[in-house]
């Protein structure tokens, strides 16, 4: 009896062991469980926050050409903002390339290779030369809000980052010194370089000519603007002798033998470039610089102020009574490459330019004229010198088809033209020259 109780003991106590340990080993298994799950759950969000990491910092490498001729202001000015840009966008990077010249030579030559950089500058005549291989850009959002977009048959292939008008800068205290008054007439400003000139202390006008593009304000906008024709170009590209006697071309390209014959812009203005002819103007060596809106900045820049420095409008007229008119326009044109391999992203950096956190310091930086809508330029230097020499403006359209492959068959460089013309050429000559090559092209051209 005592042993059948004894047995009945160790039943339980071996049934009560049997329990605990298999509630101990359900208790392991489902702390097993549990922690498998946690742990796998944290290395699915570790691999996924490691992915994404991976893709950002493993995003294709992307690399911008944003070609611009060599306007010093513009090259630095992006070279240090386009790093904010690689900031946002770190897989992105964008080189800021110069192009040795704004007459389009050099992208000729460029495009001939395929080669044109992703983004470049181009000038409204420039349009009609590369605009099969420009990216229509009527759906970016930067072109709804540019004043001037360059549209060519029904696209807009460029947005100007800049307007402005031309002027003649001049130091107020060498004109009080020599009793000056603001010429008035053309006829005024030979006059006013003549007295300057009799001084014998002052070069009366800074004239780049080693860089013949420097001879634009007088030959290139001149007859444009004498003929008080806005279509002037469109025009000249149907007139199969343009430049014969009584042409606005003649007026202005007499007016330039004058300059050169007389002595007006020093004694070897052919022998120097921009650069040297700018500092002659900044060093008050001479007297009068002829060129637009911005050279303001560049002023600034080298004498640090414009304490002595004013401008008023060339006096494109014959009489004071005349309305006068002053060349105004877009310029600096930014397109884009359509055969970029990286199209999406040019336009990306493209919005980003003309964005107004950007746009508004390049704007302020450039001192010249805003194009883009709700971002002012603060203009105080050109306030003023529009209310002592008020004109009306003279909107600059070069973008007829017709004008540009005509002048293209002719071989016509009116900057290249004027330089020859200082050099020495005789101006008839010239002019026969010109319509005899002219008119080959106008028949040419159908």
């Amino acid at each position: 009896m005592r042993n059948k109780k004894l047995f009945n003991v160790l039943l339980v106590v071996c049934m009560f062991a049997v329990a605990m340990l298999t509630g101990c080993g359900s208790s392991k298994e489902n702390n097993t469980n549990t922690s498998n799950n946690t742990t796998a759950a944290e290395t699915n969000t570790e691999a996924d926050t490691a992915a994404n990491t991976t893709e950002a910092d493993t995003a294709k490498p992307v690399k911008l050409k944003l070609g611009m001729w060599e306007a010093k202001t513009d090259i630095e000015f992006w070279t240090e903002k386009v790093k904010e840009y690689t900031k946002l966008k770190p897989n992105v990077s964008i080189e800021v390339e110069t192009i040795p010249d704004n007459s389009g030579q050099y992208l000729k030559v460029r495009l001939a290779a395929n080669d044109l950089p992703d983004l470049m500058y181009l000038k409204p005549a420039h349009f009609q030369i590369y605009k099969d291989s420009l990216l229509p850009l009527d759906e970016l959002p930067a072109s709804k809000t540019n004043k001037f977009p360059g549209v060519i048959d029904g696209q807009t292939l460029g947005l100007p980052l800049v307007s402005f008008s031309e002027y003649v800068y001049y130091h107020p205290s060498i004109f009080e010194e020599l009793n000056l008054q603001i010429p008035q007439t053309m006829d005024e400003f030979i006059d006013v370089l003549e007295k300057i000139k009799a001084s014998n202390k002052y070069i009366p006008l800074a004239l780049g000519g080693k860089d013949d593009w420097t001879f634009y304000p007088f030959a290139e906008f001149g007859p444009h603007i004498l003929s008080k024709d806005e279509q002037y170009q469109a025009n000249l590209a149907t007139n199969a002798e343009p430049f014969g006697k009584g042409s606005t071309f003649e007026t202005v390209a007499n007016m330039i033998k004058k300059i050169a014959t007389d002595k007006l812009a020093g004694p070897d203005a052919l022998g120097i470039g921009y650069d040297q002819a700018t500092q002659l103007f900044q060093a008050k060596q001479a007297a009068i610089v002829a060129l637009g809106q911005w050279y303001y900045a560049d002023h600034l820049a080298k004498v640090g102020n414009d304490d002595d420095l004013a401008a008023f409008p060339m006096p494109w007229r014959t009489s004071a009574s005349d309305p006068l008119p002053n060349m105004t326009l877009a310029d600096q044109y930014v397109s884009i490459n359509k055969n970029s391999a990286n199209v999406e992203e040019a336009k990306a950096f493209m919005e980003w330019m003309f964005s107004p956190e950007v746009y508004q310091p390049y704007i302020n930086t450039l001192k010249n004229t805003s194009t883009v809508e709700g971002v002012t330029s603060d203009l105080p230097f050109f306030n003023k010198s529009n209310e002592v020499a008020p004109f009306v403006p003279f909107i600059y359209d070069a973008t007829n088809e017709r004008y540009a492959k005509v002048k293209a068959a002719a071989q016509y460089d009116e900057k290249k033209t004027a330089a020859d013309i200082f050099a020495g050429k005789n101006v008839e000559d010239v002019e026969k020259t010109l319509n005899g090559n002219w008119k080959k092209a106008v028949e040419s051209i159908k």
